[in-house]
């Protein structure tokens, strides 16, 4: 192997094996991580990935592979629509499929959040939380299996695809009976950028071990606007992704921010959203608190979270944990 032919670790990020399609033209590069820690050229692009190339990395124990971050575009743009394909494929079991959806999805929201003005990552990340909510809908093991795979570190793209789950299988619960049943894509898309305007605070304050200064949280406070002025730069926004945005800190108390909304003020989606996002940030580990357990989460936010949520949805929203 040529020097040519190896790569640093930090220009290089990891991608699903499974996120790849068989008999599909790669547009990019494949490393493999050598022995030595190393990263070395594995397949140059432009050339078919077989059967026999799967085949082979399987047996050698090989589940991730790497990607130039040069060439991220070109990956993403793929990968964003083979999720459709890895979705419909009679063969792959069920939870296979969501590991690949999971890993496509997370990597474009880790860019997305290094990279929030771009128009391109925001269509990019939209078309695979499509699908993914295609498979949602379409299939009860899938929901499950995504929810399980929900990341319990706690990483602002993280956080965004495990709220999607949570909200779009809480939504599929809630709206059901609803004379109109919303675009669960639409509001898939809200809860996947609720928050984006997280990408505009420092790190410093979003990972803070300890109380955030009165300075500190009102800059926090600022994420939900700051959010939708990003979408709409962008040009990529819609009506439901605005109210989920500006809306995921109100309370039914009318004590939440940025506008003290109350009741029925707040947007259902956006209630719903309210539910998941507390959820998976009091269930992942952070720098200055160990997570909680699934029912001890449930539990605090029942007793000791006031009126902050519609307790209706709430109550529907633990039975999504309850086992068969």
């Amino acid at each position: 192997m040529t020097a040519e032919a190896q790569q640093p670790v930090e220009s290089l990020f990891p991608i699903s094996l499974h996120s790849l399609r068989l008999d599909t033209v790669l547009t990019f590069e494949l490393y493999l991580k050598h022995a030595s820690g190393k990263q070395v050229l594995y397949r140059a692009k432009d050339i078919p990935f077989t059967e026999e190339v799967r085949s082979s990395l399987i047996a050698n124990g090989v589940a991730e592979l790497y990607v130039p971050r040069s060439q991220r575009d070109d990956y993403f743009e793929y990968a964003s629509h083979e999720i459709k394909a890895v979705v419909a494929d009679p063969k792959m079991p069920v939870v296979e499929k969501a590991q690949a959806v999971y890993k496509v999805t997370t990597s474009i929201m880790e860019d997305l959040f290094v990279t929030p003005k771009s128009s391109e990552r925001i269509r990019q990340a939209k078309t695979a939380i499509h699908h993914t909510v295609n498979f949602m809908l379409e299939n009860q093991e899938a929901t499950r299996s995504l929810m399980f795979l929900t990341h319990h570190d706690y990483y602002t793209y993280t956080h965004s695809v495990n709220v999607t789950i949570f909200s779009t299988a809480l939504a599929q619960r809630v709206f059901e009976t609803e004379t109109e049943t919303p675009d669960f894509r639409l509001l898939g898309e809200g809860f996947l950028l609720h928050d984006i305007g997280k990408s505009t605070i420092p790190a410093s304050i979003i990972n803070k071990p300890g109380k955030l200064t009165d300075a500190e949280w009102a800059l926090m406070r600022t994420h939900p606007e700051a959010g939708r002025r990003i979408l709409k730069e962008t040009k990529t926004l819609n009506e439901i992704i605005e109210k989920i945005v500006l809306q995921h800190h109100e309370r039914m108390d009318g004590k939440g921010y940025p506008f003290g909304l109350k009741g029925d003020e707040i947007e259902p989606a956006a209630r719903v959203c309210a539910i998941a996002d507390v959820f998976d940030a009091i269930t992942t580990v952070r720098s200055y608190r160990d997570p909680l357990p699934t029912f001890e989460a449930l539990k605090v936010m029942r007793n000791d979270m006031g009126n902050h949520f519609d307790w209706n949805y709430f109550d529907q929203f633990v039975v999504l944990f309850r086992k068969e």
